[in-house]
């Protein structure tokens, strides 16, 4: 479904008018006019945000095409801060939704049941924000630190997140099959156990490892079995940004405005291991 259409929809589903809409938007009527009409092929991002603010609606479900218009309750790109509902979930909230009283009264008692009954932790709704790092050039061996970008994550506050201080996006298969690649990894500074997964930097090359060390020889241990270690050199540099604790679950991503720029890495301060 078009823009023009879905704001269409939007509006009609709202009950205001045209002048109604301009009125608690601020964008002018004959604007309004002319974006719901299609005259305006491209409307200036400003009034397309005022427009979706009065509607209840979110840019990201207008200007994607992809989402069906169904989902237009929940319907937000990834950087609005919030999640898709699936099909189903979509119809559970329609038929709720005409529910009488009594009817919605017995299904909450029965979802509660339920949840009580399930053998997962409840949801707390406690969140938190975690700054995370997504390197976007492969070196020789690992992915390069010199070019990498930073962002926020808006994260459940679970015994992971709340341990870490920064997370990593993971781009190869060196941690399959426990964690593939696009996984987020959330990693704690300091130094890293025997045996425990950590980030390490190789002559500035990012490495997601077990660091392994037996006389006159370091190298690092990837989980995959198919990839080769990768062995430390006495000339070589190499520094422990922390360990790794685990994957980051149901996050979002928040725009990136007012995030670190690229290159700042010194907040991580990577530990310089002896070798």
């Amino acid at each position: 479904m078009s823009m023009t259409n879905k704001l269409a929809l939007a509006k009609r589903r709202s009950g205001l008018t045209s002048a109604a809409l301009a009125s608690r938007s601020g964008v002018p009527l004959s604007t309004v006019n002319k974006i719901l009409s299609g005259q305006t092929a491209h409307p200036a991002p400003q009034s397309l945000e005022r427009l979706c603010r009065a509607l209840d609606i979110s840019m990201g479900y207008l200007l994607d095409d992809g989402i069906p218009d169904e989902l237009f309750l929940s319907a937000q790109c990834e950087g609005d801060g919030l999640h898709y509902l699936s099909q189903q979930e979509w119809e559970l909230v329609r038929d709720y939704g005409v529910l009488t009283v009594q009817g919605r009264q017995m299904v909450d008692a029965l979802l509660e049941m339920l949840l009580a009954l399930s053998p997962l932790p409840l949801p707390t709704g406690r969140r938190r924000l975690l700054l995370y790092l997504q390197p976007v050039a492969q070196g020789q061996r690992g992915a390069l630190m010199d070019s990498f970008e930073f962002g926020v994550l808006d994260v459940p506050a679970d015994s992971v997140t709340e341990a870490a201080d920064f997370a990593v996006l993971l781009t190869d298969g060196s941690m399959a099959p426990v964690y593939t690649p696009g996984t987020m990894l959330a990693v704690k500074r300091g130094a890293v156990a025997a045996n425990q997964l950590g980030l390490f930097l190789l002559n500035r090359e990012l490495f997601p490892r077990k660091l392994s060390r037996s006389p006159g020889r370091t190298k690092l241990v990837a989980i995959n079995i198919s990839y080769k270690d990768v062995i430390v050199r006495p000339e070589d540099e190499l520094s422990c940004m922390g360990a790794i604790l685990g994957a980051v679950r149901d996050y979002t991503r928040l725009p990136k405005g007012g995030t670190p720029s690229p290159g700042g890495a010194d907040f991580l301060y990577p530990q310089r291991l002896k070798l």
